[in-house]
């Protein structure tokens, strides 16, 4: 019995039309596509002016870039212009003052020696060396003054001192203060043939 009621169900919702009848007259379909079309239309027309707008933003951002660049650039070549300048005025200073480095070699020197004694270099004249022959050999000579400040301890030791930093240095002069001294030096370098 059970069996025939289904089968009776399975046939009456067989049987039964639930044909949904949806028809749009012709007028509505017309206007329905063109409806359609015309949000496709708004759709393309919008995506395109974001696009317009995005490779308007990019092309100016490119004419940026490549004025940067340039000038960047021209900056450049004026800073290799003025390293070059900078250069040639570096030689033609080098031959005229071709002890500038020995002589701040002897400067540096003198302050390592006042260092290691514990004494404070006050001041330091180094003027341009002389040529010197000697013994078949010609030396640059510095006639170095330098004056040091510490107690008489302290600047006995900068003159001990001076024989390790300076092995070439021979004391010409020295006065001797309470808490100071100033030396006269010559100092031999640059030996040639």
């Amino acid at each position: 019995m059970k069996s025939e009621e289904k089968s009776k169900s399975k046939t009456s919702w067989k049987s039964a039309d639930l044909k949904l009848s949806f028809s749009f007259s012709p007028m509505a379909k017309w206007i329905l596509t063109i409806l359609i079309l015309g949000v496709g239309v708004v759709l393309v027309v919008v995506f395109y002016a974001k696009e317009q707008t995005r490779n308007s933003d990019l092309k100016d951002e490119v004419d940026r870039a490549s004025t940067t660049l340039v000038q960047n650039s021209l900056a450049r070549r004026d800073a290799e212009n003025r390293l070059a300048m900078a250069n040639l005025n570096l030689a033609e200073l080098s031959v005229l003052f071709p002890s500038a480095k020995q002589s701040m070699d002897v400067e540096e020197a003198l302050f390592n020696a006042a260092a290691d004694s514990g004494v404070a270099v006050v001041s330091i004249n180094c003027p341009a060396p002389k040529s010197v022959t000697a013994g078949g050999g010609t030396y640059q000579a510095f006639g170095v003054s330098v004056s040091v400040a510490g107690d008489s301890e302290d600047c006995l030791r900068f003159v001990g001192r001076l024989g390790f930093w300076l092995p070439t240095a021979s004391i010409e002069s020295v006065s001797i203060g309470q808490e100071s001294m100033s030396l006269t030096l010559q100092i031999y370098a640059g030996v040639g043939g």
